[in-house]
């Protein structure tokens, strides 16, 4: 296999990785005719590898299209969490809320984003629904690397840290409609944020 010479690799190893790509829809390997990338509406984008693999590529179309999904699921994730949150899940957001502030304070972004991915996690989890949990657990790439990229933002942490409290109060309060509001609010400042660094890349 001529592939497998070019990349100095065993022929098992370019079929397992065609294997693993044809089955995130990414590819179609024809007997005798070779392999076609398949159309991009044909991928797996719920894939946790295709999406952690758009997340490097900082696939600005992509990120968009992440931040809109986050609209729709977030501030309803809130809600359920101000109905649903658990003592121990409010405990975890109250730490990581203070963990948030903490790396702020020490202009430590690459900890304050795992600080924020943690309260964003816990927060779905608390919705109590597991489809939402689930995906929350597909996309923690991407939001990994949304969070980051919003870090960057100038002023991106500290604009960050009151709007995530606002969310942990109303979570904490047991106020539904005000945890949706406060959810929505960061998702779109954050959107903000990214727009803004796009601009000046451009």
């Amino acid at each position: 296999m001529a592939r497998a010479a070019q990349l100095n690799v065993s022929r098992g190893g370019v079929r397992e990785a065609v294997k693993a790509l044809a089955a995130k829809g990414l590819v179609e390997p024809r007997p005798r005719l070779g392999t076609r990338v398949l159309p991009r509406e044909q991928w797996n984008l719920m894939d946790r590898e295709v999406i952690s693999w758009h997340g490097q590529l900082s696939d600005g179309t992509f990120l968009a299209d992440l931040l809109e999904l986050r609209l729709m699921v977030e501030p309803g994730a809130a809600q359920l969490a101000a109905e649903r949150a658990t003592d121990e899940q409010l405990a975890v957001l109250e730490r990581t809320f203070v963990e948030m502030a903490e790396q702020a304070a020490r202009a430590d972004a690459s900890a304050f984003v795992e600080a924020d991915l943690t309260f964003h996690l816990t927060l779905l989890r608390a919705s109590g629904n597991q489809l939402v949990v689930q995906l929350g657990r597909l996309l923690e790439a991407s939001l990994h690397h949304g969070l980051t990229a919003s870090s960057h933002a100038p002023d991106g942490v500290a604009a960050a840290l009151p709007l995530h409290q606002a969310v942990l109060v109303a979570v904490r309060a047991r106020r539904p409609a005000a945890a949706a509001r406060a959810m929505r609010r960061l998702i779109e400042t954050t959107a903000d944020a990214l727009r803004r660094i796009a601009t000046k890349g451009d």
